[in-house]
């Protein structure tokens, strides 16, 4: 012990004496370190921390099962299966719940309300910060009647009402409906949501109030289902004991009891049980999964590379400081000794590193967080304070990367001759850099590389994704988010008031086209189902998976997508009259492979009021929902008939003017009429854009990493070779004394760059190539064996290494021979 502390006390004193290395050293390690941490605290956070709840691990989520995937319980199904279940302390029933009217101190704005059942909180162990929480009385007073109370999210409560403790009691609005706010919920609470926590929570049984519809609603599948198991109760005795009567559960609860292909889709429905320790985030986890853990690679290699470069600069202190490690072993320290003093210098300064990366991490772990929430309505919050998990990483981190960069020195300091060190400190340096050095640099060059490639392939299929062919003309076209005032719908003939609007909105100077639809553009999260021609139709195709899009009339020519056959919706086209379809070129494909889709007849999923569709027309190809696919399957419907169900939230106007020059006079149009009120105008091109955050966030941190490790490797291969001359000053003044050209001296250095650079990219292209099949899922019109980006970033790396190389090589044909021999 007391040989360790004297060990770090002398390296305090050499590294604070070395102020230029320590910095770099430092700060390199800090980026490197920082950066892994940054990422790895949003993947924990996201992926791997437990809700904060008591026992999380032995929360289980239940969900049906049919093929196009998980889906919630209807409310009667939830209460059957919390009847029948035998296996759990309890069965809570909760709803991610929407974007809501919420209005405070006659403030209107859009919030996101979540409903729970009343043992919500108290299953979860969870504790109010103010007031008290929503309990078992709240759902089902004991005089039938329905609570209107209200939980407000810490955050929320901070933002909206500044932290004030009277919020209790206080009364707010949320869709024309009033609620009585029982208490607030502590800080980092997200309730089952990770990273989404619902701003306002009320009763499940208070739900029907601000929906208008009935908590018994067979057909509305909503309610998630989370079961806390039994003390000493497994996963799977849960699942077994639900399955026994989960077919019972589905025959109670159908939502139609009629024959058909209805009754049998729902009957054939599996039940999921799944861990939920880490709570329920689907949304988010299938969008930033894979480009967290894409980064998280990148990062790391950006790290190995800064382990790289620094073992070159420890090599080369190692070099200069030859004389006075002889001296030690001359004077009886051991081999074993330099080794521990030079770990220990490696492992002081990784240390520090890690502890400024820690600072790092806090401010980049957040710009990760405010880089994702721009696809979101609702803020991102996550509890990103670094917990064992997080910590035990850094400080893992920064000990293995001390030991990787301290080996190279330290087995340098272990086989140092001291005869021979002193000789040749009697006599002067001479000779190049050692073959590990070299090795090191050609290493470090094969790394960037990889990163480059990687980065190319990233930059370029976000590139291709923003200038694909849509098949809509996202130019001049705006799209306006609608919400309904509170009861704004009720005694309204629906259909006239849009039309109406449209009348108003179609009048406006430099308007050319208007139309509604219930879904934005893109939307990757739409209603997706079978589509299928009617039974009895010869020629036809087995069903195709298709999305629902409910239109008005004039969406066609608003968003400019063609009309390739038959007709277009018309405002006659009515719940009076027979239910319509258009469908996109690829469903009438698939569908009628014979090319007869005009006039026969689809059904869409199994909901009644889309059965036996008359199809009127077919339009062209347009990635109106998912952005990535151009043959994904779209059918049509007319909300005009479809009144009730079809809320139409969306308006599309293509117009000449700017968005700032005609929002205003669109938002008086809408407010004059007095049922709706605008939350959001945006372009189409910027709607886009958000969908595409995931892959712009991959692809500008990773080229920014990327241009990270060139800058690595260019500065290390800079001072390799700095060190190279310096250590053959004096034999390049004899080769200048004896008559060498300038020329020749430039070529003897600038050579040695230009192997080690060629070493490096032969190292490093078929790495790269290997490496970029870990993204390939990720690309969008790109191969990941793409030569050109292969070629691209190869020239690049050569051009950056040979200009690194030039300077030293430079400077030396520019050796004074006297100078250089006086100096020995």
């Amino acid at each position: 012990m007391a040989t360790f502390w004297h060990d770090l006390r002398y390296t305090v004193r050499i590294l604070t004496r070395d102020r230029g290395f320590t910095a770099v050293a430092v700060l390199s390690l800090a980026l490197g370190i920082g950066a892994n941490t940054a990422v790895f605290t949003l993947i924990n956070a996201l992926l791997l921390r437990n809700l904060p709840v008591q026992h999380p691990e032995r929360l289980v989520e239940l969900s049906s099962v049919r093929r196009d995937g998980k889906i919630p319980f209807s409310y009667p199904t939830f209460r059957e299966v919390e009847r029948g279940q035998r296996v759990f302390s309890g069965l809570i029933g909760w709803s991610p719940g929407g974007m809501y009217n919420v209005e405070l101190n006659g403030a209107l704005s859009q919030e996101h309300v979540s409903a729970v059942t009343g043992n919500y909180y108290s299953e979860l162990g969870v504790s109010p910060l103010l007031g008290r929480l929503i309990t078992p009385e709240d759902v089902n007073p004991r005089d039938g009647s329905t609570s209107q109370v209200a939980v407000l999210d810490y955050e929320f409560w901070q933002r909206r009402f500044g932290g004030n403790a009277s919020v209790v009691g206080q009364g707010i609005r949320i869709e024309g409906r009033p609620f009585t706010v029982l208490g607030v919920t502590r800080k980092w609470f997200a309730g089952m949501t990770p990273g989404e926590p619902p701003e306002v929570t009320i009763p499940i049984t208070a739900q029907p109030l601000i929906w208008e519809r009935s908590l018994d609603d067979r057909s509305l599948l909503w309610v998630f289902a989370t079961g806390r198991l039994k003390e000493g109760n497994t996963i799977e005795q849960g699942r077994a004991q639900l399955q026994s009567f989960w077919p019972a559960v589905l025959a109670a609860t159908a939502p139609t009891q009629t024959p058909g292909l209805r009754l049998q889709t729902f009957l054939s429905m599996g039940l999921d049980v799944a861990p939920a320790a880490t709570g329920i985030a689907k949304d988010l986890r299938s969008k930033f999964t894979r480009p967290l853990y894409v980064l998280l690679g990148i990062v790391g290699l950006i790290l190995v590379a800064a382990c790289v470069n620094l073992a070159n600069l420890m090599l080369a202190r190692a070099a200069a400081r030859g004389h006075e490690m002889s001296v030690r072993v001359a004077l009886g320290a051991s081999r074993w000794m330099l080794v521990c003093q030079v770990l220990t210098e490696s492992l002081t300064l990784s240390l520090a590193g890690g502890l400024l990366g820690l600072a790092f991490a806090y401010s980049g772990s957040r710009f990760l967080v405010s880089l994702m929430a721009q696809a979101y309505l609702a803020p991102l919050t996550f509890d990103l304070r670094p917990d064992s998990r997080v910590l035990g990483l850094t400080a893992g981190t920064a000990i293995l990367t001390g030991i990787l960069f301290g080996l190279a020195p330290a087995w340098h300091a272990s086989r140092e001759d001291p005869a021979a060190a002193l000789q040749q400190g009697a006599r002067g340096a001479t000779g190049g850099v050692g073959r590990l050095s070299k090795a090191l640099i050609v290493v470090q060059i094969a790394l960037s590389l990889v990163l480059l490639a990687g980065a190319g392939l990233l930059v370029r299929s976000f590139e291709r994704l923003s200038s694909v062919d849509f098949g809509f003309q996202k130019e001049n076209l705006l799209e306006i988010t609608l919400n309904p005032k509170p009861a704004a719908y009720q005694g309204l003939d629906v259909n006239a008031y849009r039309m109406q609007l449209i009348t108003r909105i179609a009048s406006l100077p430099g308007v050319r086209a208007v139309s509604f639809s219930d879904n934005s553009v893109p939307d990757p999260g739409g209603w997706r189902n079978t589509a299928a021609a009617m039974p009895g139709n010869t020629g036809a195709s087995p069903e195709a998976m298709a999305n629902l899009a409910i239109i008005s009339p004039g969406f066609f020519r608003t968003l400019g997508i063609a009309l390739l056959r038959g007709r277009d919706f018309e405002w006659t086209d009515d719940e009076h009259h027979p239910p319509l379809a258009i469908v996109s070129a690829n469903l009438a494909a698939r569908l009628f492979p014979n090319g007869n889709a005009i006039g026969q007849r689809i059904r869409f999923g199994v909901t009644p009021e889309l059965q036996n569709l008359e199809v009127v027309g077919i339009a062209s190809n347009a990635r109106v929902f998912d952005l990535r696919d151009a043959s994904a399957p779209v059918a049509y419907v007319s909300g005009l008939q479809y009144p009730k169900g079809s809320q139409w939230g969306f308006l599309f106007v293509r117009t000449n003017e700017s968005l700032e020059s005609i929002a205003r006079s669109l938002a008086d149009e809408i407010e004059l009429l007095g049922h709706e009120y605008v939350s959001r105008t945006r372009t189409v091109a910027q709607v886009t854009g958000q969908f595409l955050v995931p892959e712009r966030v991959t692809a500008v941190l990773s080229g920014f990493f990327a241009g990270l490790a060139l800058l690595l490797a260019s500065v290390g291969l800079y001072g390799l070779m700095s060190y190279a001359v310096a250590r053959r000053t004096r034999e390049i003044g004899i080769r200048v004394a004896l008559g060498a050209e300038r020329q020749n001296i430039l070529w003897i250095v600038f050579r040695e760059t230009l192997v080690l650079a060629l070493l490096g990219l032969a190292v490093g292209v078929p790495c790269a190539f290997a490496a970029s099949r870990l993204v390939a899922d990720m690309l969008f019109g790109v191969s990941p064996n793409d030569l050109a980006t292969m070629a691209a970033v190869s020239v690049l790396l050569l051009i950056v290494a040979l200009l690194a190389g030039y300077l030293p090589a430079r400077r030396a044909s520019e050796v004074d021979p006297m100078v250089a021999l006086r100096s020995e």
